[in-house]
């Protein structure tokens, strides 16, 4: 069914994907990892087919597929220490987001201290990776958020894709540790979990998670880079994996500690 999806994106793929297979006639600086059969399987892919032809999808992507109205992007298949290391990550849009808009009169010319404060408040208050709840003011319009599995650039188009990826009634993000690392940098360290809005309710057990926040020039958020304890083929799976139902104690627990 994935598999006959199609977009202008999706036959840059397929191009790509035949650019690939023709390169098989050379020597490659480093070997492509096919995804497990399940996960080939999840995405339209014959087992025991191409590894070529298979295209992991990130969890957004999924999301993209299953609602029409989200976009994906490059899948990290690499870990650095323990947590997974975001390879530079590749447009795929199976779905719109818009064009990215202002958002928010900018405050400009806040200290780092100043800006992790907000931050500390919007992820323990506003649980913005669930609900989308941020302040944007302290955000460049234009600012580049990475994962593992995916990299939006624009506050606004971020902003769309938070508010439907997790079910916020059953999911819930534990702030750890958020500090100043240097003149224009902040980091974290927290732990999501939860439930995604697909149809078969898919749990995402909780995970660690790490964000380096970068600040620009007029002390502005111009990239948001995470890293997390699960890699990308984890969160395929969970993606995949129907539940009869939801449950709040991923939620209750995170939200306890």
């Amino acid at each position: 069914m994935f598999a006959t999806a199609t977009s202008p994106a999706l036959a840059a793929g397929s191009r790509a994907n035949k650019q690939l297979r023709q390169s098989d006639r050379t020597p490659r600086r480093q070997a492509v990892r096919a995804p497990p059969p399940r996960a080939a399987a999840a995405v339209g892919a014959p087992q025991g087919g191409d590894a070529g032809d298979a295209v992991p999808l990130s969890r957004r992507q999924l999301l993209a597929i299953g609602t029409a109205i989200l976009a994906g992007g490059a899948v990290s298949t690499g870990t650095a220490g323990g947590l997974a290391a975001p390879l530079p990550a590749q447009a795929l849009e199976l779905a719109p987001l818009g064009p990215v808009q202002a958002v928010g009169e900018k405050l400009e010319g806040l200290s780092a201290e100043q800006v992790k404060d907000i931050l500390a408040r919007n992820l323990r208050e506003g649980q913005y990776f669930v609900t989308g709840d941020l302040t944007p003011e302290i955000f460049d319009d234009d600012c580049v958020f990475r994962d593992p599995t995916n990299e939006t650039r624009g506050l606004s188009r971020y902003m769309k894709a938070l508010g439907i990826l997790f079910d916020a009634s059953y999911s819930a993000v534990q702030l750890k540790d958020i500090r100043v690392t240097g003149p224009r940098t902040i980091e974290a360290d927290w732990l999501l979990g939860g439930y995604l809005k697909l149809p078969w309710h898919p749990r995402v057990e909780a995970f660690q998670g790490h964000t380096v926040y970068r600040l620009n020039d007029r002390g502005l958020i111009e990239l948001q880079d995470q890293t997390w304890s699960i890699d990308s083929f984890t969160a395929l799976a969970e993606s995949f994996t129907p539940t009869p139902g939801v449950k709040s104690d991923i939620k209750e627990r995170l939200r306890s500690a």
